[in-house]
């Protein structure tokens, strides 16, 4: 059994009532150390090291690898030390109103050639969908994965918190040295946080299955970020710069 997954028991009702086992997605706290500072993140075992590379870049405390002087995990810890200073943890969030509207608009304001087909654009959240070997188990998990402008699947991540797994994502690519351009899929829907995350990665097109919120929409619209919701089969929504989608 996999740390992602654990087993409860659960009461069946149906015709009849039994007591059965079943899967459940993992949710434990890890444990940041960032430069002798604890920050706890609520997450799904797994991926921690992206996770902690992942938060941290989106908070705006390193910009690349090279910010990172000292990463390793002990246990449910992972100790990094950064040559900046540690980020508060609620530094930007959805609770926080505007106040990180300031800080969104110096992340980046996008001004670029990028394009997505429509038909692309729309088989992206099957795609996810198929690869999400969690949600599959337990029926309960988020995902969060970047795609190529041609729709290739270039990473996925699956957490039981949406922005632990765009973090997740990001994470993964700080690693490996370049975040590419592309477009982030994410289930569920989009908030201001997620399109927060999604503009310190400079990733051009955030597509959600789910409904984005105002602030989401007011600052994706300031990046010059294209923020797509309700992404369903056939239909879709375009919330902030369309130009991007080719019909």
């Amino acid at each position: 059994m996999p740390l992602s997954v654990k087993r409860v028991k659960v009461l069946k009702l149906q015709e009849s009532s039994q007591w059965i086992e079943d899967n459940v997605v993992a949710e434990e706290p890890l444990r940041l150390s960032v430069n002798g500072k604890p920050i706890y993140i609520l997450r799904t075992p797994g991926e921690d090291v992206e996770l902690a590379l992942g938060f941290l870049f989106s908070q705006g405390a390193i910009s690349n690898i090279d910010d990172v002087i000292e990463l390793r995990r002990e246990q449910a810890t992972v100790i990094v030390k950064i040559r900046g200073n540690p980020p508060e943890r609620d530094l930007i969030n959805s609770a926080c109103g505007m106040c990180g509207a300031q800080e969104l608009l110096n992340l980046v304001n996008f001004s670029d050639n990028f394009k997505v087909r429509l038909d692309v654009l729309l088989s992206l959240p099957f795609k996810m969908r198929e690869r999400q070997a969690l949600f599959n188990v337990t029926g309960g998990i988020h995902a969060a994965a970047l795609f190529s402008p041609e729709g290739n699947l270039l990473w996925l991540s699956e957490d039981v918190g949406r922005h632990n797994a765009v973090d997740k994502v990001i994470g993964h690519f700080i690693i490996e040295g370049n975040i590419p351009k592309g477009i982030l899929q994410v289930s569920g829907r989009a908030g201001y946080e997620i399109v927060q995350k999604a503009g310190a990665a400079k990733i051009p097109v955030l597509s959600a299955v789910s409904a984005p919120s105002s602030m989401a929409v007011d600052a994706a619209d300031l990046l010059g970020l294209t923020l797509v919701g309700f992404s369903r089969g056939e239909r879709v929504n375009i919330y902030s710069h369309p130009e991007r989608i080719m019909m």
